[in-house]
């Protein structure tokens, strides 16, 4: 695995979380679970939620929900993340409520001689 990509999956889903929140103070939590043969990590925030009819749209690149005033940003964050995961044989996914948040969770096979060498 390639740490700066997993950093930057992490910062588009954790930027996303403090970027569409509405008044309230943005809370992110971040956890990681092994299962089995791979880690499912989630990251879930108290935003402004998702329509679960768009929860496939919004890994698409260019594919915003949102104008550009309303939430600034070039629509490919996700996209990005989805690639990243996939490219490293795990996948992503989000479930979400409009006005309670989201929580993207994504996995990523364990790969023993990645997890002796960070002492897990």
């Amino acid at each position: 695995m390639d740490n700066t990509q997993l950093a930057q999956v992490f910062q588009n889903l954790i930027v996303n979380g403090i970027k569409f929140n509405s008044q309230e103070t943005p809370k992110i939590h971040i956890s990681a679970e092994r299962k089995a043969s791979e880690w499912v990590f989630s990251v879930k925030d108290n935003g402004i939620g998702i329509n679960p009819q768009y929860s496939e749209k919004i890994f698409e690149v260019f594919k915003r929900l949102h104008k550009k005033e309303e939430y600034p940003g070039t629509g490919i964050g996700l996209a990005i993340c989805k690639k990243i995961v996939e490219r490293h044989g795990g996948h992503i996914w989000v479930e979400s409520e409009l006005g309670k948040g989201s929580t993207f969770d994504f996995t990523l096979p364990i790969n023993l001689g990645e997890v002796s060498k960070a002492n897990l």
